[in-house]
């Protein structure tokens, strides 16, 4: 394994972490550490531990061995409220966000309820909305439902609600998968905004391209363990993916191109969904 340190400050380190799930293997001995400020790409094959890892270092879930360290403070029986009062967030696929609740009621009605206010402040709210996409440089209504805006901007709504909840550590579980090339280049930018202003990113991503794109280092999952720590002159997919699967990657033959005449294989016309461009 290369010991890469990083050059940011540590802020989170996992040290010989081992789960198991019912006899099966998850994590083996994986160790990991996150500097304060740094974009931190993760990458695995499906069931290589990404998840597992993830849900670890939020508190979700306790390993059966190894330790945690925040701040070069040790860990013990890390829980997920002990983990957001650190000022880890998770971002996952689904967004854990109200459908039925306004721009600014997702982003800021936890900051709300967490003054124990007798009453919720309208006009609180909406200040402390408008500062966090001030922040990341975005620009949303804040009174509309969040159903009734495109899923790309689910995200914003969650990365912005992580900064009112005092994120330090924001953990992105495949945030690009239904974004286009021109909202993924969108999200990477708010990711370079979150670095400037202090906050760490774990980027957990299968496209190994957008990973290379924003990373200031790269760990790479194989079968429970993290493999290698990469720093960016070490960036190359054809090399991560080797890492990842601890195979030679053979380069394929180019296929011939099919003639003009080649009846098509699929056809599509007319589609929409609500609530996606």
């Amino acid at each position: 394994m290369n010991h890469l340190e990083s050059q940011h400050p540590e802020l989170i380190r996992v040290d010989g972490i081992t789960k198991n799930f019912s006899g099966v293997q998850a994590l083996a001995d994986a160790s990991l550490s996150i500097g304060r400020a740094e974009i931190h790409g993760l990458v695995g094959e499906n069931g290589s531990g990404k998840s597992t890892l993830i849900k670890i270092i939020a508190g979700v879930l306790g390993p059966d061995h190894g330790s945690l360290f925040f701040e070069g403070k040790p860990l013990r029986h890390l829980q997920p409220i002990t983990a957001i009062r650190l000022g880890i967030q998770v971002i996952y696929q689904d967004f854990s966000l109200f459908p039925n609740l306004t721009v600014e009621e997702n982003i800021a009605l936890n900051s709300e309820l967490a003054q124990n206010q007798l009453l919720v402040s309208r006009q609180r709210m909406r200040g402390v909305a408008a500062s966090a996409l001030e922040k990341l440089g975005i620009e949303l209504d804040l009174g509309v439902r969040v159903e009734e805006i495109p899923v790309a901007q689910w995200q914003l709504v969650a990365i912005s609600r992580a900064l009112v909840q005092g994120a330090r550590l924001i953990i992105m579980d495949e945030p690009t998968t239904t974004l286009t090339r021109k909202e993924v280049e969108s999200l990477l930018e708010v990711i370079r905004k979150l670095k400037a202003s202090g906050v760490a990113t774990l980027f957990v991503n299968h496209k190994l391209n957008e990973v290379c794109e924003i990373a200031d280092r790269i760990s790479v999952l194989r079968s429970g363990r993290v493999t290698e720590s990469l720093a960016p002159m070490e960036f190359d997919p054809t090399r991560i993916m080797e890492c990842m699967t601890g195979r030679r990657a053979v380069p394929r033959a180019a296929s011939s191109a099919l003639p003009a005449s080649a009846p098509p294989v699929l056809e599509v016309q007319a589609l929409s969904r609500e609530g996606a461009y």
